[in-house]
């Protein structure tokens, strides 16, 4: 067990010089050689570890957000954010989280969406005189919102290693989603008010209109995903694959902006990107059979049950651990390493899976923005070319918007997480 423990300590240190599943994948090894287990049954656990029909549903999802990234999407977003929020002051900043938010319902991961919206808005912003690591701050916050609106391929990596419906986490999500995109824009205006940044255009109900139109094929995809799932017409796994569909038959037809050289790059970048997925996952899974095996979701179990912390007490606790973990780990390693420790503790306490699973959503968002190990803060970093020290400390009021709706979805789980799942019967 100390063992264990020393190895794991280790993995905080070896996973900033080395790929994270192969970290994972070492201190496995190291356990399971030292207590005399097969090594075959690492393999097999590996394998299990992605023999999973609603996994089927990330590369799917990835590969939908890579082809709307590439077939220009982002543009006509932008424009419709900005004729609905153009006008307050502070525009660009407000419309780079709102077109962020829109992205968030086709693309399923915060790195396709730092990609898409930043490459566009960053330099847009710095040219109308916002600051650079103000702009990348809201680049890389408001990114966040991708893995808390569904599709979120988090989510379905979670849903899967809980046994949860997937449907019934993504309705989840709706709720937290919404609220984090309004109190960024909200911390976007109070500073932009500060430092008078500029308002962009009076607002036009006309302009709104005909970027509304211009947009609508775009929009369609998240109601066509979610509505599907919600009204049972077909599962999640399902649902990935008509994305897909879709988002070919938008691209190619409708805006005529897809070619086959884009498709060919969208089909390269997605299998990249689901390889490094998968690895982690299959790794990350083999890592919780080494925990049940030494026992130490009950070495973790014992003390948590003799501190009596109750729910709220609990959660405040886990989201302390996870945020500090998802400041070293990647984000699907930090959430395979600590969800098995804490998995007993939720079911002994009575707290609703759903509620856990979405504090653990919304840590691994918060991870994202704190370093040496925040992916959207080192993408945002390349693109704004700004240090990561000087994003991270303008990113601070950000993260304290994440922290209180993290807050609220503890306190107020019935409101938050639980109401649209019930309203659907999921």
């Amino acid at each position: 067990m100390i063992l264990l423990f020393i190895l794991l300590a280790l993995l905080m240190l070896i996973g900033l010089a080395m790929p994270i599943a192969f970290a994972l994948t070492l201190v496995s090894i190291c356990v399971l050689a030292y207590s005399g287990i097969d090594m075959l049954m690492l393999v097999q656990r590996m394998y299990r570890g992605t023999e999973s029909f609603p996994l089927l549903a990330v590369p799917l999802f990835i590969l939908a957000g890579q082809i709307m990234n590439h077939s220009g999407i982002s543009a006509r977003l932008i424009d419709l954010a900005r004729a609905m929020v153009g006008a307050i002051r502070g525009g660009l900043a407000a419309v780079n989280i709102l077109t962020s938010m829109f992205f968030a319902g086709m693309s399923g991961t915060s790195m396709s969406d730092t990609a898409a919206v930043g490459g566009v808005m960053i330099p847009q912003m710095v040219k109308r005189g916002y600051s650079a690591p103000f702009t990348a701050a809201v680049t890389a916050s408001s990114s966040t919102i991708g893995i808390i609106i569904p599709p979120s391929v988090p989510m379905v990596l979670l849903s899967a290693y809980m046994g949860l419906s997937t449907g019934a986490l993504f309705a989840a999500g709706l709720i937290a989603g919404i609220l984090t995109a309004v109190g960024l824009m909200l911390m976007a205006w109070w500073i932009s008010v500060k430092r008078q940044y500029p308002v962009e255009s009076a607002f036009s109900l006309a302009a709104l209109g005909k970027t509304f139109i211009r947009a609508l094929p775009a929009l369609m995809m998240p109601f066509i995903i979610l509505g599907g799932i919600l009204g049972g017409i077909f599962t999640p796994t399902e649902a990935s694959a008509i994305a897909v569909a879709y988002g070919i038959l938008a691209g190619s037809l409708l805006y005529r902006s897809l070619s086959l050289r884009a498709i060919y790059r969208a089909l390269v970048e997605s299998a990249v990107l689901t390889g490094a997925v998968m690895f982690v996952t299959a790794a990350a899974h083999t890592l919780g059979y080494t925990f049940t095996y030494q026992g130490l979701g009950e070495l973790v179990l014992g003390p948590v049950a003799a501190l009596d912390l109750g729910p709220i007490g609990f959660l405040l606790m886990l989201s302390l651990v996870l945020i500090i973990a998802g400041t070293f780990l990647d984000g699907i390693a930090m959430m395979f390493i600590v969800v098995p420790l804490f998995l007993p503790s939720v079911q002994l306490l009575g707290i609703e899976p759903l509620q856990f699973a979405m504090v653990v959503i919304l840590c691994w968002g918060i991870g994202q923005q704190t370093p040496p190990v925040g992916a959207a803060l080192f993408i945002t970093s390349v693109i704004a070319k700004v240090d990561v020290i000087r994003i991270t400390y303008a990113n601070l009021p950000f993260i304290a918007v994440m922290l209180f709706v993290l807050l609220a979805v503890i306190v107020w789980p019935e409101g938050l997480v639980m109401s649209v799942p019930r309203l659907f019967g999921l």
